[in-house]
């Protein structure tokens, strides 16, 4: 019987590979990466959100309570949409009609698809050094019922 010597071929692989390993396994979801500027932002979010991708536009959208509680009624107007409506808006392409850039760390979007044609404005803000939608905004001054007519 021979006596078991370790491979340490395998043993140096094995250690290289580990944290090659966590390091993409906390890079967050698939297929997200932080944005670049306020235009990457809004679009990215739109994008998400035509194609019912919620988790990923709801990576988008600011950190607070408010926002996250007006995400998540969104989500769910948007889910009991007719099927053919969604893949309507998943097909749709975005255009972009205005941007504002009001300041270094506030930027507003006015853009439509092309499957509802209805402008409507995205507010990006920059917020500890990302760029985030401010969800809020969009519902500011009237009901989110009002607003999802």
């Amino acid at each position: 019987m021979k006596p078991l010597i370790p491979n340490y071929s395998i043993i140096a692989f094995i250690c290289c590979l580990l944290p090659v390993a966590f390091c993409l396994s906390c890079g967050g979801p698939e297929g997200f990466k932080k944005p670049e500027d306020a235009l990457d932002a809004g679009r990215e979010f739109v994008r998400a959100v035509l194609d019912g991708d919620y988790t990923k536009a709801e990576l988008f959208v600011l950190p607070e309570a408010e926002d996250r509680q007006l995400f998540e009624r969104f989500t769910e107007h948007m889910k009991k949409r007719p099927e053919n409506e969604r893949l309507g808006l998943k097909s749709a392409s975005i255009q972009i009609n205005k941007v504002d850039e009001l300041n270094d760390s506030v930027t507003v979007i006015n853009y439509a698809n092309s499957f509802e044609k209805h402008p409507a404005d995205v507010r990006v803000v920059k917020h500890n050094g990302e760029w985030w939608v401010d969800f809020s905004y969009t519902f500011s001054g009237r009901s989110l019922e009002d607003s999802l007519k």
